[in-house]
């Protein structure tokens, strides 16, 4: 046996001193395993373990020592010494040889090996049994009366910190489980997952930004400036940098990043701050949902034929446009003879017609203004302007309806229309009024023989 471990076992001054240099080593902060190094070493074990239960019941093991020991042996070995001592209640049982043919099989070295030992039961505040405690050594001892109380006193102390250690190191095991989960979600999740640190280099970058922007992790970070592959315009990437600052803005904000083919993506962003002070983007790409919106937005304000404004949705411009007190122009349309058009051609010419002459007019037309279909083949267009203006383009499309006809096979089939205009000064509010007079100067077109416009005189 060893020097120091004869002088616990045959000398109890030198029992009190080793005991007296062993526990201010045993603290909290060290690790059940570093703990059994600790009392191994002083002690001059050959094997020291410690089994406790875990929160699921299963036995826990602990072992140290120039011998080794599995947890299974452990377990075989409590099985049978306590099978063999049930009987009666026991605190330490001590072996003063051949403990490591009880321990071990034949084949394991310890099997020979090992010759005394002792073993504690760590008996809990409650005074219940939560595990086990063993030294083993080497060389048989002839007295085991010092080690016994040498090995309760290290057990009392050690159950002091088995709960803090054991919650400790499943702490531990539970945060690498979250965050191994953690690191899965960050591969696997379907939303955009990222970060760039003070020098705008990408540090996080998941599957699903490389699958929706086309961009590797190492290529973004090969390009001098980043963030300029998705945000070309220098001010967009000054504001950007902005929201993924030291005080990032938590509120999903929509931008349109670039892929790598150049086309731009609709996301939602939003910034999540580190306890490192680093910056998590979070992103959804709602490019589709976007296209989607706006697809059903245009439904349901045009006229699926002829792409104008429908009815309502041009009232409302003309309610708009007076309400903004600018003066502006309305010109209500209507094509010359549509009924004879649809009664000798057929209505699929007829549909051609309505949108042969709404091409035309929207290529004369201003930028800003709007055109909207509000009966069958009549329409009503707002322009900026006077009464001179709205003149001018009827006149221009009458030419150009003249000059380009409507091709039917090999039939060429020139549009007619007729029009009346009303110029909206300021503080004209009335709707109604101006829609009566625009469909009395259209009717007095068509009754001085259709092909032509005529100007309302009359006033609210």
């Amino acid at each position: 046996m060893r020097k120091r471990c004869r002088n616990v076992v045959n000398d109890s001054r030198e029992a009190l001193h080793t005991l007296a240099t062993l526990m201010p080593q045993l603290t909290a902060h060290r690790s059940l395993q570093e703990m059994l190094e600790i009392v191994s070493r002083k002690l001059g074990a050959a094997l020291a373990w410690i089994s406790v239960d875990d929160e699921s019941g299963s036995p826990q093991v602990v072992s140290t020592g120039e011998i080794a020991c599995h947890s299974f042996e452990v377990t075989h070995f409590l099985a049978s010494t306590l099978l063999a001592r049930h009987a009666r209640a026991w605190r330490v049982i001590c072996w003063k040889e051949k403990v490591g043919e009880t321990l071990f099989i034949p084949l394991h070295p310890g099997y020979s090996q090992l010759q005394s030992g002792v073993l504690c039961k760590i008996i809990s505040h409650d005074g219940a049994c939560s595990g086990y405690f063993f030294l083993g050594f080497t060389e048989r001892l002839n007295t085991l009366s010092l080690l016994k109380p040498v090995a309760v006193i290290v057990v009392d102390k050690l159950k002091d910190y088995f709960a803090e250690i054991i919650a400790r190191e499943r702490m531990a095991r539970e945060m690498q489980r979250v965050v191994t989960q953690y690191k899965i979600l960050f591969e696997r999740a379907p939303v955009l997952m990222n970060s760039f640190d003070k020098g705008n280099r990408c540090v996080l970058w998941n599957a699903e930004c490389q699958k929706i922007f086309g961009w590797t992790m190492a290529e973004i970070n090969s390009h001098p400036d980043p963030l300029m592959l998705f945000y070309p315009d220098e001010e967009v990437r000054r504001r950007m940098r902005a929201s993924f600052s030291d005080a990032p803005l938590s509120d999903m904000s929509e931008w349109h990043p670039l892929r790598r083919d150049g086309t731009p993506l609709t996301v939602l962003w939003s910034n999540i701050l580190l306890p490192d002070r680093s910056v998590l983007s979070i992103g959804l790409d709602i490019t589709e949902r976007k296209k989607a919106e706006q697809q059903l937005a245009l439904k349901a304000t045009t006229d699926d034929l002829t792409g104008c404004l429908n009815r309502s949705t041009i009232l409302q411009e003309l309610k708009q446009r007076q309400e903004a007190g600018r003066p502006f122009c309305v010109l209500m349309f209507d094509l010359d003879y549509f009924k004879q058009i649809n009664d000798e051609w057929g209505h699929q010419v007829g549909d051609a017609a309505l949108v042969h002459f709404c091409d035309r007019l929207r290529e004369l037309s201003q930028p800003h203004a709007a055109l909207g279909r509000v009966g069958g083949e009549e329409f009503l267009l707002l322009v900026q302007g006077d009464s001179k203006t709205a003149v001018v383009l009827c006149e221009t499309l009458r030419a150009s309806l003249l000059a380009r006809p409507l091709l039917v096979g090999d039939n060429a089939l020139v549009l007619s229309f007729s029009s009346g205009v009303v110029v909206v000064g300021r503080g004209q509010r009335d709707s109604s009024a101006l829609l009566i007079r625009a469909d009395k100067a259209l009717y007095d077109a068509k009754r001085s023989g259709r092909g032509k416009t005529v100007i309302s005189d009359d006033h609210l």
